[in-house]
C-alpha cells in the first residue's frame, strides 16, 4: 500500500477486487440434499469512503473503504456510490 494513503484505507483497485470477487458456482448441502447454483448476473451497489491523495511525483492515488460513520457527525464525510453489474458470458 502507498504511503499517501490514509491507513484505514486499501487502493481503490483492492477494494474493487475484493468487491467483485464472487463465486459463479455454489454448491451446499441441506437436509441430504445437494443444491447448486449458478450466477448469472448481479447488480449491486455500495456506498463508500474514498481519500484521494498526490505523491511527491504528481502521481494521484486513491483510496476507499465502506463507510466509517453511519451515525451523524459534526464532520460527515462524503460518500460515493459504486454501482457494478456482472454478467456470465460462456466463451464458444
Amino acid at each position: 500500500m502507498s504511503d499517501y494513503i490514509d491507513e484505514d484505507f486499501i487502493e481503490f483497485s483492492g477494494f474493487l477486487e475484493e468487491f467483485t470477487s464472487i463465486d459463479q458456482y455454489m454448491e451446499a448441502n441441506f437436509e441430504q440434499q445437494t443444491l447448486a447454483m449458478q450466477v448469472e448476473k448481479i447488480r449491486t451497489e455500495t456506498p463508500c469512503q474514498l481519500n484521494v491523495e498526490v505523491d511527491d511525483s504528481g502521481t494521484v492515488k486513491i483510496g476507499s473503504i465502506p463507510p466509517m460513520y453511519y451515525v451523524e457527525t459534526s464532520f460527515m464525510p462524503v460518500f460515493h456510490n459504486i454501482k457494478i453489474n456482472f454478467e456470465l458470458v460462456e466463451n464458444k
